[in-house]
């Protein structure tokens, strides 16, 4: 994606892909992304509650296996 238009203001694509800002780049991006990661793993567990909607359950343990965007997308796809 080039540019996203947005209340009539336009996005320019650096700041729609982070990483092709060389305040960032290419290892600031991963760097980020496993913290990302990290917290996503440490704070999630807390949440798979009995009472937790069994679609919600799905979602969190696919997080939490490192699931791929084909498994969300399964995830998504077969939504009631």
């Amino acid at each position: 994606m080039r540019s996203m238009l947005i209340e009539g203001t336009t996005l320019p694509h650096w700041f729609l892909e982070v990483q092709t800002q060389p305040e960032v780049g290419e290892e600031g991006y991963d760097a980020g992304a496993e913290m990302l990661t990290q917290f996503f793993r440490r704070e999630l567990p807390k949440f798979l509650q009995d009472d937790l909607a069994p679609k919600g359950r799905e979602i969190i343990q696919c997080c939490l296996d490192q699931g791929s965007l084909d498994d969300y997308t399964g995830l998504i796809d077969a939504a009631p």
